[in-house]
């Protein structure tokens, strides 16, 4: 009990500290000075594809840069994208071999589109041919950026409730090598830390040889020291390994100075040990996975514009050694091909077209195509008000063809040289084209599906200063049709894929505060409220609260702090009602700037909070990770 009351006096004063840092970062704001110049505005590129100021943009963006992910390379993308406002990644804390699934403002896996090195990623093979980020090794990647709210009219399907847009890193300028090792711990709560039980190493070369970009990259990374299913007293929990390994081959370089062109390859294995669901009890069964992604990007250059490819292939294999074996084999293929040209400096124009095939090697061996034409433009009128819409015509071999659009109005302003407002707003329309899986599968699938229709609406407002960011988003979403799992009929015993004729709304608002207090000093505070009428927020908290805050102890000593409360949700049953919960991590980075090494520790779950994410699944306890950096 007394552990219990220490938690929750300490847990009160890191929300107690963000407040108190809120307030006076207003008040500072309130007392600087004015400046003679404007700040430098941060640019965003995803939301119109090209790069434009923040202020110009009409979406809620975030965007995540290389410091921040390496502050978060043992704790896993997962964690990273949570801390974000509006973004949780369920299944982030059981084990690492467990299945996890995005959420962006009530979404979920089938309604959040992920583009790496900007190349739609899926696995046709699963139930919502959706990617894994499990896969992907944070040691590769450069930045992030991620749309909130409906993108299908200039991305495509599956871009209905979000986007997430990976760049991997580019080659370095001159020849490096970087070599990095961490030693930590994977246990749940409660579990003394007596040993090293996870833990991970990458090598990454990178130069320029004649012109030639090279990146080489190899991570791997591995746990043994956490359960998938929590055992009993007959049948003890015992641990489920996890190995990861990732091998990247970058090329880049410039045929002519108007021709520039990328090529690369990554391979992608997991293999883990997994329990048995049904009937819930410790199993010695484990799944491999294999992935091999090909990409190839061009952009030539002309006067005013550019025309770009952006092709990809991935291949994908699957695995499951357990009482009830299963494989499954499928490959993706993506060419978008579109020109952007600049009228003015006034209008931005993009007109393309996009070419998608999937498909499974089962018994039944399904296939499908979909070929879309698209133009999307962005006007920037020097009042401060501008307009990005788009519009998008589909074609699937499974139904008829399909029109989407989108109309995204803002208009941003200055009080004084130190202090920007940006309101807008946005109407869009999306489709979530139903999966391999769905339609063909035949224990399950129904070929007489339609394509999940959502409606999204949102306005909202930002505050901008050389401080401090304050925003507003009030959103609100309607699926009709929607893709559900319906009940029992003739000849589905079980149940088969079905579109509901409910009409489903998901709302919410989302709050978020960035602030600077002194010199260095960062922090962020946010906060969303989700909720549905007739949709499904099965693990999706109605309230939720993330706060970081990065101090800079000295030039070359940081000490970064986040705090997570997410409230009462339903569980996986749809009937149990889980506990709310905070998590609290720590995490401490040390340059040793003399021989270029980084040193580095992270602890998670700082007072061993024991929650629920899945009933009688295992959750991750306090743990800790230790490691180096080094740049030769």
């Amino acid at each position: 009990m007394s552990h219990y009351f220490t938690y929750m006096k300490l847990a009160k004063s890191f929300w107690a500290v963000i407040s108190f840092c809120t307030l006076s970062a207003q008040n500072q704001a309130q007392d600087s000075t004015a400046v003679s110049t404007n700040y430098l505005e941060e640019v965003v590129l995803t939301d119109s594809r090209f790069a434009l100021k923040r202020s110009q943009s009409g979406k809620a963006i975030i965007k995540i840069k290389q410091q921040e992910i390496q502050q978060f390379s043992g704790l896993g993308l997962g964690v990273l994208l949570s801390t974000h406002l509006g973004i949780d990644v369920i299944g982030k804390n059981l084990y690492s071999g467990q299945n996890t699934t995005i959420s962006i403002r009530g979404g979920r896996n089938r309604q959040v589109l992920i583009l790496i090195d900007g190349v739609r990623v899926s696995d046709p093979s699963r139930i919502e041919s959706d990617f894994d980020i499990n896969a992907l090794s944070v040691e590769m990647i450069e930045s992030i950026e991620i749309i909130k709210g409906a993108a299908s009219s200039l991305y495509g399907s599956s871009a209905a409730t979000g986007l997430i847009n990976i760049t991997t890193k580019k080659p370095t300028r001159s020849l490096s090598l970087i070599a990095k090792k961490t030693w930590g711990t994977e246990k749940s709560a409660n579990q003394a830390i007596n040993s090293v039980s996870a833990g991970n190493h990458m090598v990454r070369l990178s130069g320029n040889h004649r012109g030639i970009g090279v990146n080489l990259t190899y991570s791997e990374r591995y746990s043994d020291g956490m359960t998938s299913v929590i055992g009993n007293e007959s049948d003890p929990s015992k641990p489920d390994p996890f190995n990861k390994f990732n091998f990247n081959v970058g090329l880049s370089g410039e045929l002519t100075p108007k021709f520039n062109w990328k090529l690369g390859w990554n391979k992608d294995e997991i293999k883990a040990d997994y329990d048995n669901s049904f009937p819930l009890e410790q199993a010695d069964f484990y799944f491999t996975t294999q992935t091999n992604r090909f990409v190839l990007s061009t952009k030539y250059n002309y006067t005013g514009g550019s025309l770009n490819v952006n092709a990809g292939y991935q291949d994908n294999k699957r695995d499951f050694v357990s009482s009830l074996p299963l494989n499954y084999e499928s490959d993706n293929w993506n060419i978008d091909i579109f020109n952007k040209y600049i009228l003015n400096n006034d209008l931005y124009t993009i007109v393309g077209f996009q070419f998608q095939k999937a498909s499974m090697e089962v018994d039944y061996n399904p296939e499908a195509t979909q070929s879309d034409v698209y133009l999307n433009f962005v006007y920037l009128d020097p009042s401060g008000l501008n307009f990005n819409a788009g519009m998008r015509y589909n074609h699937h071999n499974a139904y008829d063809g399909h029109f989407i659009y989108s109309l995204n109005p803002s208009y941003s302003f200055a009080f004084d040289s130190d202090r920007q407002m940006k309101l807008f707003s946005s109407y869009s329309k999306a489709f979530i084209a139903p999966s391999l899986y769905k339609l063909y599968d035949p224990s399950y699938g129904n070929n007489d599906l339609m394509p999940e229709n959502n409606i999204s609406f949102e306005f909202g407002a930002e505050i901008r200063s050389r401080q401090n960011v304050i925003s507003a988003v009030y959103f609100n979403r309607k699926e009709d049709p929607t893709l559900i799992f319906g009940p029992p009929t003739e000849g589905y015993q079980f149940g088969r894929y079905a579109n509901s004729d409910r009409k489903i709304v998901y709302k919410g608002l989302e709050l978020a505060y960035d602030f600077e207090l002194f010199t260095k000093f960062k922090s962020r505070l946010n906060y969303i409220f989700t909720e549905t009428t007739e949709g499904d927020l099965r693990s999706i908290p109605k309230h939720a609260i993330n706060g970081v805050m990065d101090f800079p102890l000295s030039d070359l000593t940081y000490l970064n702090l986040v705090g997570q409360y997410s409230g009462e949700r339903v569980a996986n049953d749809s009937k149990t009602l889980l506990e709310g919960y905070s998590l609290f991590t720590l995490q401490l980075n040390h340059l040793l700037k003399k021989y270029n090494t980084n040193l580095f520790l992270s602890v998670y779950n700082l007072f061993d909070t024991e929650y629920v994410i899945i009933p009688q699944y295992a959750t991750r306890g306090r743990n800790i990770l230790a490691g180096i950096s080094i740049n030769f």
